[in-house]
């Protein structure tokens, strides 16, 4: 004789009710740059350019798949407007993985500013830096300020910190916004 079933089934709580989305988020950003802090290689002028390089042909890749991607989901979904489909693109991919690609684009800007201007675009390296000092810096100028340990020298270097705090404050602004509704209509 079989058992019988209750309807509609127990529901197993899948992780504890204090742990949010945002908190898992967080966590899995937090491993990613735990794990790319960790990468012990040294940069020689060369090894840096080969970094800049295969950064610039990622990006390349990368932007050649977001479009082809965002076409898809536009005819997939029927959806107007390439910026929606763009956006639902967005949110799909996370927040841990957009954040982990904003902080290696700009390792790899702070990494052809040093091998441009080695001797002068930053006070505070090695002659051969390892690849996870300029991702700490690239990560602490977009979260907080730029570190007191590594100093952006040259006026480029500087230049480009300022613009990494300017989007990264932009970045977050427009996530922060995206949890309000500005359009919300009264019933009438």
């Amino acid at each position: 004789m079989p058992l019988p079933r209750t309807y509609p089934p127990p529901v197993a709580t899948i992780r504890p009710t204090w742990i949010t989305a945002g908190m898992i988020r967080l966590a899995t950003l937090s491993a990613f740059v735990v794990a790319v802090g960790m990468i012990r290689f040294h940069l020689s002028h060369r090894g840096a350019w080969i970094v800049v390089g295969t950064g610039a042909g990622l990006v390349a890749i990368a932007t050649a798949v977001a479009f082809g991607l965002t076409r898809r989901i536009e005819e997939r979904l029927a959806i107007p407007g390439a910026s929606e489909a763009f956006l639902l693109l967005l949110r799909r991919t996370g927040l841990p993985l957009l954040g982990l690609g904003f902080f290696l684009v700009w390792t790899v800007v702070y990494i052809a500013i040093w091998a441009h201007h080695s001797g002068t675009a930053f006070v505070g390296l090695a002659a051969h830096p390892r690849f996870a000092d300029f991702f700490y810096y690239s990560v602490t100028t977009a979260v907080l300020s730029p570190p007191g340990d590594l100093l952006a020298h040259s006026r480029g270097a500087r230049s480009a910190t300022m613009i990494e705090m300017l989007t990264a404050f932009a970045l977050l602004t427009a996530y922060l916004s995206s949890f309000v509704d500005w359009h919300r209509r009264e019933a009438e």
